[in-house]
C-alpha cells in the first residue's frame, strides 16, 4: 500500500465558509424517489489503469460527531465503501483515508483499511484540527490539489453553509456558487477530463446542529450527507459501476447528480412504423415520411435509442422535463425501456413490438423508447436534446434558512445552502463543455 501523504498542506484563498462546524462565529460550514431501473453504463472512454488510488475525506468537524456517535446509518454506507473498495477487481485500488478541516490528516487509526469506519468516532477524531471551522471552498481546492494521477476521491460532508461575518445571506450564497465555480474550472485547467458525481443519504443523528445564527440545536433524529466523488473519466464508471451499487442498497440511499463535460453525438435510433404509433408513417434511415394523419386523436410517433453510454440513471432519464424539443409541435407523451419484445412504458404499461418492427431492428441495441405526440399539421423536423440539468431533487433540498429546522420537519430534510453549491459545479462543468446537453437529434420530417 502506498505511503499516506504528509498531514500538512497550504490553505488555499477562498473566503467563503461552508459545511458543519460547532461556532458559526469562528467560520463553518422536485425530491425524486431512487431509480427503479438499473443506472444506464457509464461511458466508454481511455482505458482504466491497472492500478489507482482512493482517497477518502471524512470533513471533521463538530456538527459531523453526530454522524459517527454510536452505529449510524453514515458508517453503515462508510463501511460498504471500505469494503467494496477492498474487493474490486477490475483494478488495484490502494486506500488513503484523510481527517480534514483546516489541517488535512492522513490516518488509519492503525487497523487495516476495512475496519476504519468502527474507529471514527468523535474521540478518535479529537484534537485533529481545528474542528470548529470549516470553509469548503478551501476544502475543494484541498481536495483537487491532492487529485494528480490515477485518482478517485471521496469527500464525505453534510455541507452545510455557514457564511462567516456575512450579514447578507443572498450575497454570501451567491460567493459561495461563484468561488465552487471557480475551484471546479480551476481543476479542469489541471485535468480536463474530470467527473464528479455527488450521492444523497440520509442518516440516524445523535448530535448537534449549529444554525445560522450559531444557535445550537438538538434532538434531530435523521439528517443528510453526501459523498461528493471526483475522478478522471477513464476511472469514475469504476466507481459509479462497481462501488457505487454497494452503497446505493443502503436504507439511506436517496439520489444522485453527475457532471461531467462529455458530450455523446452518435446515439442510435429507429423510428418505428407501427408499433405505439398513432396515424402512418415511413421511415428511411433517419427520416419520417407522415403518410396519413389518425382520423382521431394526434399523430404519435416512438422513436427507439440507445442511451446504455450515457452516464445518468433512469430516474433523469424518464423525467420530460430533461428534455428539450426545438420543434413545439412536438411533445414528449411517454418513455419507456425496451426489454426483450416489450417496450415498458412508464405510463402506457408494456406494449409488445410488431413483428415489422422486431424484424426492422433485428441485431440493432436499443435501451429506451421515446414516444413523441403533436398537435396540428407537423411543419418542421423533429429535433430533441437531453439537456445536462440539475436534479429535481437538489432543488427540493436545498434551503435558504434554517433558523426553523427544530420545529419545521421539512427543513430537517434539507441542507443549508446545498443548492448554490450544487449550481456553482453545474455552471463549471457547462461552461468546460461549451454545451448544456448530453445530446442533440435531429430527424428530417416530410
Amino acid at each position: 500500500m502506498k505511503q499516506l501523504i504528509s498531514a500538512s498542506i497550504v490553505c488555499m484563498f477562498f473566503i467563503s465558509i461552508i459545511s458543519c462546524k460547532g461556532d458559526r462565529n469562528s467560520g463553518n460550514n422536485s425530491t425524486s424517489n431512487p431509480t427503479n431501473g438499473n443506472p444506464t453504463k457509464a461511458p466508454k472512454g481511455p482505458l482504466a489503469p491497472l492500478n489507482a488510488t482512493v482517497k477518502i475525506y471524512f470533513e471533521n468537524t463538530l456538527s459531523m460527531d453526530g454522524y459517527i456517535n454510536g452505529n449510524t446509518g453514515f458508517k453503515d454506507v462508510f463501511r460498504e465503501l471500505l469494503v467494496a473498495v477492498d474487493n474490486e477487481n477490475d483494478i488495484d485500488l490502494e486506500t488513503e483515508f484523510y481527517l480534514l478541516n483546516n489541517e488535512l490528516t492522513p490516518t488509519n487509526f492503525g487497523v487495516d483499511n476495512t475496519k476504519i469506519s468502527e474507529k471514527l468516532t468523535p474521540k478518535s477524531t479529537a484534537n485533529k484540527g481545528n474542528k470548529g471551522s470549516s470553509n469548503f471552498e478551501e476544502i475543494l481546492n484541498t481536495v483537487l490539489q491532492n487529485q494528480e494521477g490515477d485518482v478517485i476521491s471521496v469527500i464525505m460532508a453534510d455541507f452545510i453553509y455557514s457564511p462567516e461575518g456575512e450579514p447578507d445571506n443572498p450575497s454570501a450564497l451567491n460567493k459561495l456558487r461563484t468561488y465552487t465555480q471557480d475551484a471546479f474550472l480551476k481543476a479542469a485547467k489541471q485535468n480536463a477530463n474530470l467527473e464528479t458525481r455527488v450521492y444523497s443519504f440520509t442518516s440516524d443523528f445523535n448530535g448537534i446542529y449549529y444554525d445560522i445564527n450559531n444557535k445550537h440545536i438538538q434532538g434531530l433524529k435523521t439528517r443528510p450527507y453526501y459523498y461528493f466523488v471526483i475522478a478522471p473519466a477513464n476511472l469514475m464508471p469504476v466507481f459509479a459501476n462497481n462501488i457505487a451499487p454497494q452503497l446505493k442498497k443502503a436504507p439511506g440511499y436517496k439520489n444522485e447528480a453527475l457532471f461531467t463535460a462529455a458530450e455523446f453525438n452518435s446515439i442510435p435510433t429507429e423510428t418505428l412504423t407501427a408499433t405505439a404509433n398513432n396515424g402512418r408513417i415511413k421511415a428511411r434511415e433517419r427520416e419520417i415520411e407522415v403518410i396519413s394523419y389518425p382520423k382521431s386523436g394526434n399523430l404519435e410517433i416512438t422513436v427507439l435509442v440507445d442511451l446504455t453510454e450515457l452516464p445518468v440513471d433512469n430516474n433523469y432519464l424518464f423525467n420530460k422535463n430533461n428534455y428539450h424539443l426545438a420543434n413545439p409541435e412536438f411533445f414528449i407523451k411517454d418513455i419507456g425501456l425496451v426489454q426483450g419484445k416489450n417496450i415498458d412504458f412508464s405510463k402506457q404499461g408494456s406494449i409488445k413490438m410488431e413483428s415489422s418492427t422486431l424484424v426492422r431492428i433485428k441485431n440493432k441495441r436499443f435501451s429506451h423508447a421515446i414516444l413523441f405526440t403533436t398537435e396540428g399539421m407537423v411543419s418542421e423536423d423533429l429535433k430533441f436534446a437531453l439537456k445536462k440539468k440539475i436534479p429535481a431533487w437538489v432543488e427540493n433540498i436545498k434551503s435558504n434558512d434554517d433558523r426553523q429546522i427544530g420545529s419545521d420537519s421539512l427543513e430537517q430534510t434539507k441542507t443549508f445552502g446545498f443548492g448554490h453549491l450544487i449550481e456553482g459545479v453545474s455552471r463549471a462543468y457547462e461552461l468546460k463543455s461549451g454545451s448544456d446537453q448530453y445530446f442533440n437529434i435531429t430527424i428530417p420530417v416530410k
